[in-house]
């Protein structure tokens, strides 16, 4: 991990003398995942930090579920034909053809399917655990514990788009048992179910990966809430493809490109814990502090504490390639009450 001022130096480098010394006063330490190749994860270590596959829990854990419930806008209407038989969809429907029979079968089904699992209690899936010990030998990061594990589970179906009644689709479990009280738990019976393989065809289990801790100090990303401030001071240099926008984004686009294994060629496979979020759309603690305080400029009190990038080849899509970042309170991550994280998905 560079200094701040040696990050200064390869701002000032990039063409942002201007900027360089006040971005680098903005980088925060963060902790990057790299994501493995899913070959090598099969036979992965109890407890190590992992995306997908079988979660390592305490016998007292309980596998968690989000309850039932009924969707705010009933999914329904006719079969989208032109979808699904192409435009010429109208002749299959005029001549009732086995090919327009077969997909109007298949859309009923799945219709059927979203009733019945929404109004069942039902297993999130699991996306990922973080092994903080592992963290903090790579590097401490102020606020996040020492020990300890976390764990997130998803519903990958109903998303978690960040309203408080989304809450319930995602469950943040953190655990300090002793690693040899763990044991790599099974998926439940209910992933194995006709209507699981019509809602998921993917599968509601995703492909496990290796991960592995890389220390950063990084400024603000685009997006963020602190290069929006920096922006609006001199908002003709860095407006889009200004002089200082190009700048900073040719900064970005190297840096990626140097360390395509940490954050994905074009960076497009960022997954982190601490630091700021590589927001979307809007900054991300400022959506958590409007969804979970009702008060957007709280969002100084809010700390990104991970996130989790789409993973096309593990089968983890969040949205169109979107994102999910788990936030908490300042206050809360520090007492450790990760029961209180609030999740939020972006996509583009």
């Amino acid at each position: 991990m560079w200094s701040k001022s040696e990050l200064e130096t390869l701002l000032s480098e990039a063409g942002l003398s201007q900027w360089a010394a006040r971005l680098a006063a903005l980088a925060r330490p963060t902790i990057i995942l790299a994501p493995g190749p899913i070959e090598e994860a099969g036979n992965a270590p109890l407890g190590a930090s992992r995306l997908g596959g079988k979660p390592d829990l305490p016998p007292e854990l309980d596998w968690p579920l989000r309850p039932p419930f009924k969707p705010r806008r009933e999914i329904g209407g006719s079969m989208p034909g032109h979808v699904v038989l192409g435009p010429r969809h109208w002749l299959h429907r005029l001549f009732r053809t086995r090919r327009w029979k077969s997909a109007a079968e298949s859309w009923e089904n799945a219709r059927r399917a979203e009733r019945d699992v929404r109004k069942r209690a039902w297993p999130m899936s699991f996306v990922a655990q973080i092994d903080f010990a592992e963290l903090h030998a790579v590097h401490p990061l102020e606020g996040f514990p020492a020990t300890g594990r976390l764990l997130l589970f998803c519903d990958p179906f109903d998303w978690p788009w960040g309203k408080r009644d989304d809450q319930a689709r995602a469950r943040a479990l953190f655990t300090d048992a002793p690693l040899e009280s763990l044991k790599r738990r099974g998926s439940p019976p209910e992933f194995d179910e006709p209507d699981a393989r019509i809602l998921m065809p993917r599968g509601y289990v995703f492909k496990p990966r290796i991960l592995r801790p890389t220390a950063w100090l990084l400024p603000p990303p685009q997006g963020s809430r602190q290069l929006l401030a920096l922006k609006a001071e001199e908002p003709d240099t860095w407006e889009y493809e200004g002089e200082a926008f190009s700048a900073y984004d040719e900064f970005w686009r190297r840096l990626h490109a140097r360390h395509p294994d940490i954050f994905g060629e074009h960076g497009d496979m960022i997954l982190r814990v601490g630091g700021i979020a590589d927001s979307i759309q809007e900054p991300v603690e400022e959506e958590a502090a409007r969804a979970a305080d009702g008060a957007p400029e709280l969002a100084d009190s809010w700390q990104l504490v991970l996130q989790i990038d789409s993973d096309i080849e593990a089968g983890m899509e969040w949205g169109d390639l979107g994102r999910l970042y788990l936030c908490a309170r300042r206050h809360d991550l520090i007492a450790g009450r990760f029961d209180q994280c609030w999740l939020i998905m972006q996509c583009y």
